[in-house]
């Protein structure tokens, strides 16, 4: 019998789909505009390159980063804090399918418990749902160490001093309210037990590899620094920032 698999979703599938479409007719008005002569010609030829930049390069950049997106982003590598304590509490915000959450719910060995939040919307990943996320949890074998429900990053619905560990994973900057990362830090700052750990994944737009998936959109994204104040200014304190490829981690701590 073959195995039930874990449906993760694409990463902006709809945005992808509609960004190569309008790329794909940019590079046919191109093609088009070459065997034109005069004025017209140029004109589309023009109008074809700038849809082509425009859209063309990050849809398939952004297909491009689905398909080799590692499951795991390094986590074994970068959540030191997973291996220093016992009975882990865990909060994973924007958890989303349970990409990152499932795989770190695997690496808990001390015991623990993982618990994933999301206003599950389907916007950013195709299929997002509460049962979508619940049901690779069964799948990848990690049910009984996790619990996943409705959450917002800007008003988390625990007690303070609750939890030993947060994560943010490519998360903070889809807060486009304004202070939204800034609430969102305030809120982590809050749940976490004195000397707890932070860790925040983003996607740096100052990294060839991130304008080479992502074009112009690059800038959706905020560069290290930004994020390296943020930091500073909440009440933690820098650990480590480790790069793979252009995405980084920060691991930080919760000042006493």
């Amino acid at each position: 019998m073959k195995k039930e698999k874990p449906k993760y979703g694409w990463y902006v599938r709809d945005l992808i789909i509609g960004f190569t479409i309008i790329g794909l007719v940019g590079l046919i008005v191109f093609i088009f505009g070459l065997y034109l002569h005069g004025i017209l010609g140029n004109i589309l030829i023009c109008i074809g390159v700038v849809l082509m930049f425009l859209f063309l390069w990050p849809g398939v950049g952004l297909t491009a980063l689905n398909l080799t997106i590692s499951d795991s982003f390094y986590l074994d590598k970068s959540m030191e804090a997973l291996y220093k304590t016992e009975s882990l509490q865990i909060l994973d915000v924007g958890c989303g399918t349970g990409r990152t959450a499932v795989k770190i719910a695997k690496l808990l060995q001390n015991g623990g418990h993982l618990t994933g939040i999301d206003i599950y919307e389907k916007k950013a990943i195709a299929g997002n749902s509460l049962y979508t996320v619940q049901m690779n949890a069964r799948i990848e074998e990690v049910e009984d160490r996790t619990t996943f429900q409705y959450g917002s990053a800007i008003d988390i619905p625990f007690d303070d001093g609750k939890f030993d560990i947060v994560n943010f994973s490519s998360v903070l900057h889809e807060l486009h309210m304004e202070y939204g990362p800034e609430k969102a830090l305030e809120e982590a700052y809050r749940v976490l037990k004195p000397g707890g750990y932070l860790y925040i994944s983003e996607w740096n737009r100052n990294s060839i590899l991130t304008i080479i998936f992502l074009g112009i959109f690059c800038f959706v994204f905020k560069p290290y620094k930004y994020w390296r104040n943020l930091i500073d200014k909440h009440g933690f304190q820098e650990l480590s920032y480790q790069r793979f490829g252009g995405f980084g981690i920060f691991s930080t701590i919760k000042k006493k």
